[in-house]
């Protein structure tokens, strides 16, 4: 995501080592019901480059340039990751990536209204000269996350995830992938959804410039230090940007990237939860 403020701030290889002229085409499928899995990302470990499968599964990656002992991943929200060396990743083509579901059994808590409150977490700001702008006209070519850290002592549960939209031009929806990642060493670390989140936005479903997503029923429990993302899917021509707020942390990767905080500034995302008195 590029970031704005006040609108604008921001061929011989080596045999043993890289493969010539790959090109690998299949399928993300769900090994449980054989049904395909939309918008994966396909990509090399902590690095920049992959590709994203479209909305029926299917991809086409190219690994002309990679060293075969570079490893692939594929990670979505609960399903087991896929990893595989570019070696042998290459073998077969087509090449169908099967994912496992995980097994959990995610259990609900009880509340009574005595026992917890309702509050809002994040950044609120809906400034219209600090924005965070992504990078749509690439489509499935460019995978780009960006997150916000929380922070409780108390059990939570999220039941609304809200984003604060500085522009909305898109004569057609759009499409957000949301993630929740627990903490390492001060950054998003590994998914804890259980399922992977993807919503469909137009324009009339904000209100006042701010999209809600209720997830009251996904049984989100956190506690301590955690991190909730965005990832806008596919191509697009429409001008959309979030809200973004000075001197607050986000972070931001692009694919299976090392995370890299954005010290200047945090996107608008924030959460309502109901937390423990």
């Amino acid at each position: 995501m590029n970031f704005n403020e006040k609108n604008q701030l921001y061929p011989c290889v080596t045999r043993n080592l890289i493969f010539s002229h790959k090109t690998i085409s299949g399928t993300v499928i769900s090994k449980d019901d054989n049904h395909p899995i939309p918008y994966a990302k396909i990509g090399i470990v902590n690095s920049n480059y992959g590709i994203q499968a479209d909305e029926n599964g299917k991809f086409q990656i190219k690994l002309d340039d990679i060293s075969k002992d570079k490893e692939l991943i594929v990670a979505v929200a609960g399903y087991k990751q896929f990893r595989s060396s570019v070696e042998d990743f290459v073998k077969t083509n087509p090449h169908n990536i099967y994912l496992y579901e995980k097994v959990t059994n995610i259990q609900d808590v009880v509340m009574t209204p005595k026992n917890y409150k309702d509050k809002n977490l994040g950044v609120n700001s809906k400034s219209k000269s600090i924005m965070f702008t992504p990078n749509m006209e690439k489509g499935n070519s460019v995978v780009e996350e960006t997150a916000v850290e929380f922070s409780s002592n108390k059990k939570l549960k999220i039941t609304k995830i809200n984003m604060n939209f500085s522009r909305f031009e898109s004569t057609t929806p759009i499409k957000v992938r949301y993630t929740i990642y627990d903490e390492k060493d001060g950054k998003p670390n590994n998914l804890i959804l259980s399922k992977d989140i993807i919503a469909t936005i137009n324009k009339d479903d904000l209100d006042d410039f701010t999209y809600s997503l209720d997830v009251t029923n996904e049984k989100i429990w956190l506690e301590g230090k955690f991190f909730v993302g965005i990832q806008f899917i596919g191509q697009s021509n429409g001008k959309v940007a979030l809200s973004g707020a000075l001197f607050r942390s986000g972070y931001y990767r692009s694919f299976y990237g090392n995370w890299e905080k954005i010290g200047m500034a945090a996107p608008a995302i924030n959460i309502d939860v109901k937390v423990q008195k």
